[in-house]
């Protein structure tokens, strides 16, 4: 399935870009020139990429429960698969991060009770801004295998299309409750409708009369989130905190419908990772977990040791922009080395899938 390598990889892309050239705010705290205020800008919107790691997981794991949910050790084969391709990497790079005292004895217990994203119930701050995406997905896992296991295939269909309508009105309403529940954009089931969109996905991917006509939806969610996007920016300014919470609440829309479409233009035309341009991202997509892991950690080693002064015009895009290819230079590298020495040895024990859909499982060796 080359084509969602290729939406990963983007994924992961985005995500260098927010951490490479807009994580660090003091270049552009004297800035005036457009052309370095846009950058900035469109850098920034790669925070996204890892809402497209959700709806790609949606539709993956989704797919690979659906077709193994009536075969014998279904629990079993699914944890010892994640548990194989999830924990050596997460578990070294919390351990360096430890041992480096890059984080606290109390992080590294939220760390191992995956509640990175929620770090304040064991009273402890965010202090590694990557590993809250990986809490999410690992609650994911927890919920998701039993959910698919209980339901029926209606059921199951039901609560993801409640799901994508009901989970932003949800962030509505939490943005009124206590603080520790107002950080909407971190926590699972304020963006489970990114999961449930995937999973809509690989539902209708398997049904035989809608899998023909799946290629009606490209063209209608890419405009659709397209849209919301433009007019989130036509759209004048909140004033009163009703309006603040709702463009709050409603923040994801255009990249939940805009990437529930490209995954599904990647999905129905792989021909499109198949141009020599693609390649590098088809590259990233391989070693995009342990790239994501040790990436922030890299990018913070090397911003300490160059610092880079604000300026008003554009003249410091150049010197942000060898910082950002030695980071990501070095953190490829790293990410390369131990997805084939490292991940690749725990690999080799995952159980195989037991259902025929192979093509969905050769996707899913690198999710």
């Amino acid at each position: 399935m080359p084509g969602l390598d290729l939406a990963r990889g983007l994924a992961i892309l985005m995500v260098l870009l927010d951490h490479g050239f807009a994580a660090d705010q003091t270049p552009y705290q004297a800035a005036s020139s457009r052309f370095l205020l846009g950058f900035e800008y469109v850098a920034r919107l790669g925070h996204m990429g890892v809402h497209l790691f959700f709806i790609l997981s949606g539709f993956l794991i989704t797919g690979i429960l659906l077709d193994s949910r009536t075969q014998p050790g279904y629990f079993r084969n699914f944890y010892t698969r994640r548990v194989l391709r999830i924990a050596p990497a997460y578990l070294l790079m919390v351990a360096v991060l430890f041992l480096t005292h890059s984080i606290t004895v109390r992080y590294l217990a939220v760390c191992l009770l995956c509640l990175c994203n929620m770090p304040g119930l064991l009273g402890s701050s965010s202090q590694y801004s990557a590993l809250w995406s990986l809490s999410v997905e690992e609650q994911f896992y927890f919920v998701w295998p039993l959910v698919i296991r209980k339901l029926s295939r209606r059921s199951f269909t039901l609560l993801c299309i409640a799901l994508v309508l009901l989970t932003p009105v949800l962030r509505f309403v939490l943005l009124y409750g206590p603080p520790f529940l107002q950080d909407v954009r971190f926590k699972t089931w304020a963006v489970a409708d990114f999961f449930a969109a995937g999973a809509l996905l690989a539902i209708a991917a398997r049904l035989p009369h809608l899998r023909p006509r799946m290629h009606r939806a490209i063209a209608p969610l890419l405009l659709l989130g397209a849209g919301l996007f433009l007019l989130q920016h036509l759209l004048p300014h909140p004033s009163t905190r009703t309006l603040i919470n709702l463009a709050h609440a409603t923040y994801l829309e255009p990249w939940l419908f805009g990437f529930t479409g490209f995954v599904l233009l990647a999905f129905l035309r792989p021909g499109i990772a198949t141009h020599i341009a693609c390649r590098p991202l088809i590259f990233l997509a391989k070693i995009s977990y342990g790239l994501y892991l040790c990436h922030p950690f890299l990018f913070t080693l090397i911003n300490a040791h160059w610092p880079i002064a604000a300026a008003a015009d554009r003249s410091i895009f150049p010197q942000l922009l060898l910082r950002f290819l030695a980071e990501a230079t070095l953190s490829i590298a790293i990410a390369t080395l131990s997805r084939y020495t490292f991940e690749e040895f725990f690999l080799r024990h995952k159980p195989q899938h037991p259902h025929t859909l192979r093509r969905h499982s050769a996707a899913a060796e690198i999710a």
